[in-house]
Order: structure tokens, then sequence, then C-alpha cells
């Protein structure tokens, strides 16, 4: 439950950035206020400066307070709310990044995306700001409605247009980790990924990167072994795809996966078909597979979740300056070999 100071912050905020309160204006006198809110003069003096302190509002002697911004260009940062938007098991837990940030006097903590709506009065706080960690399309809207409230937002593994962003890089991460499969493999190689779709957006571009780095690099794609399934049915979808990839006596020599969770099941039926991965065909996986490290002519391109909190830093830094940030960072190819 907000307090009576977050409240008449929030009314006043609200006021300034819908426009009901122009720049040059003035803004309701401290008794109006208190008698609005039945509060005391000391609440209201405090909302007062806390939104003065964030560049909204100036004082003048015996004229009264007055709106010096609708968008105050200093903003300064002392919480930092990270919203993630998936359930949390050890492996996801350890690609939420939590920041030390106390250096620069931010409160950091982890919250899932669903506070988003519940908590959205107490994020719309001056001095907030959000870090959404790999958001679904259905929450670009309450994301629209804190950038109208002057919140600086980043997404972390997502592009949606409007929005400051670290992602991963697709093409040059692609790029890389298929030259090491065809180096290794050859040239008839498989790829298997879910379709694009609401909940998996990011595909789009991650395939697309597939097939221009495959286009480039001189891939002989055979559409039998290049498989996009939506996996409505996973057991089924996974059968199919461990038939065409290992079904007959000729099979790829080497294979792409794009998704990390469809990986341990195929590898289980070419081992139902008497192939071993490393042995019999080499393998790229996006994202990292712990139960197949250290197997040789195995290849994981890891998500570069330890460089986040130095582009976090960066973001931060430059939000004064009003500019948009867009940060692609590559994959740490990680090789195992014989």
């Amino acid at each position: 439950m907000l307090t009576k100071t977050s409240m008449i912050e929030q009314f006043l905020l609200h006021e300034i950035t819908s426009g009901k309160i122009h720049t040059g204006s003035r803004i309701p006198s401290r008794s109006q206020l208190c008698k609005r809110f039945n509060c005391s003069r000391t609440i209201v003096e405090r909302a007062i400066t806390a939104l003065s302190l964030h560049g909204y509002l100036t004082g003048q002697q015996g004229s009264g307070t007055y709106v010096i911004s609708t968008a105050p260009s200093g903003r300064q940062i002392n919480k930092l709310r990270i919203l993630y938007d998936f359930s949390i098991d050890n492996a996801a837990s350890s690609i939420l990044p939590s920041p030390n940030l106390d250096d620069m006097n931010i409160n950091v903590k982890i919250l899932p995306m669903n506070q988003l709506q519940t908590d959205f009065d107490k994020l719309s706080m001056p001095g907030t700001a959000i870090i959404a960690l790999r958001p679904g399309v259905n929450k670009i809207i309450l994301l629209e409605k804190l950038q109208k409230r002057n919140i600086p937002i980043l997404l972390l593994n997502r592009n949606y247009e409007g929005f400051d962003y670290i992602m991963t890089d697709p093409q040059s991460s692609i790029k890389e980790g298929l030259s090491w499969l065809l180096i290794e493999s050859g040239r008839n190689i498989g790829f298997v990924s879910r379709r694009p779709g609401t909940i998996r957006p990011y595909l789009a571009e991650r395939i697309l990167s597939f097939y221009e780095a495959a286009t480039e690099l001189g891939a002989n794609l055979t559409p039998e072994w290049c498989i996009s399934r939506n996996f409505f049915d996973y057991t089924e979808d996974t059968a199919e795809v461990g038939r065409r990839l290992f079904g007959s006596p000729k099979h790829p020599d080497g294979i792409f996966i794009l998704d990390v969770d469809l990986v341990l099941p195929i590898i289980s039926y070419g081992q139902s078909y008497g192939l071993t991965p490393g042995k019999d065909y080499k393998l790229l996986t996006f994202d990292e597979v712990p139960e197949l490290a250290g197997r040789p002519n195995i290849a994981m391109m890891k998500q570069p979740n330890l460089l986040y909190e130095k582009e976090i830093r960066r973001w931060l830094s430059a939000l004064h300056t009003n500019t948009p940030f867009q940060s692609a960072l590559k994959t740490e190819l990680q090789i195992f070999r014989d």
C-alpha cells in the first residue's frame, strides 16, 4: 500500500506527465494538497522535495512551486528493479543478472514480471529504473505506460521498437558457430528449431541468421534435415525430428539445434538409431547444455550473461543523455575436442 507521500508524488507526476500541468505552470498549493489528501504539510513537502530532486519541480519564493520539465534530463536513479518473465528453476536462475550497484547508490531487487501490474504505482516512482528480462509481448503495454511516466526501461534479450535493449547478436554469433560446424563436419548439416511466435519472437531473427550464414558459408541444406516445428505435441514432434535426422542410412554430418530444451531429446532419438553425438555427427547448440560439457566434437554458443552487468552500468550512466541504448553481444563459442 502506498504511503501518503507516495500518493501525492504519483498524483503530481500524473498531472505533469499527462499534460494537465504544463511546463512553467504552478502546481496546487500546499494547503490544497493537504486538504485533498488529508495529510500534514510535512508529508506534502516530502513529496514535492522528491519531485524537485528528480528535476520535475522548482520553487519560487513567495510565488509557489512550478513545473520545470515533463521529461527531466537529470534522471537520478536510486532503485533498479529487474523483472523476469519465466519460471525460475536451478538452470534459469543462472541467467538472472544480479549486479551489485552499491557504488552507484542504487538498490537492486529482482521481481517476477507479474508484479509489473500489481506494483505498478510503486514501479512508477521517480528514481526507479526497470530492467525487463525476456518480457513477453503481452507485457509491452504496461512497459510503455511506465515509459510515459519517464521511467527508464531496459530490455534484456528482447528487442521491441522504442525500448533500450541488451541482447545477443544472432548474426555474428550464429555465423561463428556455423563456421566451426562446417569446418568440422563438412557441408551436409541439419538444423532444428521451434517456429517463432508471440512467446518466442526472437526465434525469427535467429532462424533468418542461420539461413543467411549457411548460404554465405556454402552449407548443403537438405529440406529433410532442415526442420522447424511448433512442437505442440512434444513427444510426437521430437520423434518425427529424430526419424528425419537419423532414420535413414544417410544422416547429417553436423547438426545445429537452436532451442536448448530440444537438444537432449533429439540426442536420445539419435542414440536409439545407434548414433552418438561427437562420434557419428558433430553438434552445435545455441546456449549451454551442462550434460554435454566436455564431450568431444560438440560446441555450445554460451550466452554472454557475465557481460550484462558491465552493459547495465553503461546504460545507467548514459541515461542523462536521453539517447537510445542498443547493445548486441556475441555469444562465447565453447568447443570441446578429443
